[in-house]
């Protein structure tokens, strides 16, 4: 859906070199400023930004998990015992079926649409004419799996950080990219981005200690690039050690019962990450938030009980589950 979104954006540009034409040939000078106009903040309209960054978050999914790209791809027979390779083989012939079988299926009911299409009355030749229905040539991705995950989620997020400048979630995004691009510099320009636009933000804090965390893995970067990441990021951290960096974040949420939910999830993964506490200590971080929490969405609720997972807590995640679904009685979705 997000790439169908985008694609209608990228339509919409690639037809007003036939609206110029048009507009100049019939003179309708004020459609032509008013598509102009439209063309000039097309890639910033809110519809194209949802897209944009669902398309990002899924490319990124599929870079920390690129299992999930190689699944497909034909097993190593040669590293396996004879029972392991007649298996592989055979669970690969059933794969190789069942996609057969879909795809055939897929031009049938294809081909039965293009039968039955609605016709079309021809005022010239009163003649029927079938109605073909758009065909998607890749209903299942396969063809957008083959390319290059973080490239693709350049491609977008650079159209973001050009057009959206404005939005926190762009400068995210844009750094989301970077450090997996091993993008340092684009990296922390993310970060000063971010820090602009909202300096207090719990996206700030967990990036900041992401990329603080991954400084030693740039080891092999020109010295003059790393004198200026180390200068940055001591800036970006107030001079202090990230760990104490974190401690600080601690003490402002427990003397502030109001904190959001966000930042406190941030804080208490960003506490076992750095060593600042252990990780009982993170998860009644978050367990803590009070009706008075701000952003006690079911949303951040949900991502709640996910960091309560990751970190372990089964005991302050099943608390959390309940004291939610007191709060939020209609929302199921959530384990």
């Amino acid at each position: 859906q997000t790439g169908a979104v985008a694609k209608h954006f990228d339509d919409f540009h690639e037809d007003q070199f036939d609206f110029h034409a048009y507009c100049v040939r019939k003179v309708t000078l004020r459609a032509y400023t008013e598509v102009l106009r439209f063309e000039d903040t097309l890639w910033s309209e809110d519809y194209y930004f949802r897209a944009a960054e669902g398309i990002i978050q899924i490319y990124l999914h599929l870079s920390n998990h690129p299992e999930i790209l190689e699944k497909d791809k034909e097993p190593d027979y040669s590293k396996m015992t004879a029972a392991e390779r007649k298996r592989a083989k055979n669970i690969a012939r059933k794969k190789r079926l069942q996609a057969e079988k879909k795809e055939a299926e897929r031009k049938a009911k294809e081909a039965e649409a293009t039968k039955n299409g609605d016709g079309k009355k021809n005022n010239s030749n009163n003649q029927q004419k079938a109605k073909k229905s758009p065909i998607d040539e890749d209903p299942d991705g396969a063809e957008l799996l083959k390319k290059d995950v973080l490239e693709e989620a350049k491609k977008y997020s650079s159209i973001l950080s050009k057009y959206c400048p404005t939005r926190i979630n762009t400068w995210c995004l844009q750094y989301d990219v970077s450090i997996r691009r091993t993008k340092p510099l684009l990296a922390l320009q993310a970060l000063y981005k971010i820090k602009k636009i909202d300096s207090e933000s719990h996206e700030l804090l967990e990036r900041v200690v992401d990329f603080t965390l991954k400084l030693p893995a740039l080891k092999d970067a020109e010295p003059r690039v790393m004198s200026v990441i180390d200068e940055c990021c001591k800036e970006l951290l107030g001079g202090k050690s990230v760990k104490d960096y974190v401690s600080d974040a601690v003490a402002v949420i427990e003397k502030n019962a109001s904190t959001s939910l966000p930042m406190r999830v941030a804080v208490a993964e960003a506490m076992v990450k750095t060593g600042a506490k252990d990780a009982a200590s993170a998860a009644t971080m978050i367990t803590s938030a009070t009706s008075d929490a701000k952003n006690m969405t079911t949303e951040n609720c949900k991502l709640a009980v996910k960091a309560l997972g990751r970190l372990g807590a089964d005991a302050a995640k099943t608390e959390f589950i309940t004291a939610t679904r007191k709060r939020f009685p209609r929302l199921e979705d959530l384990k």
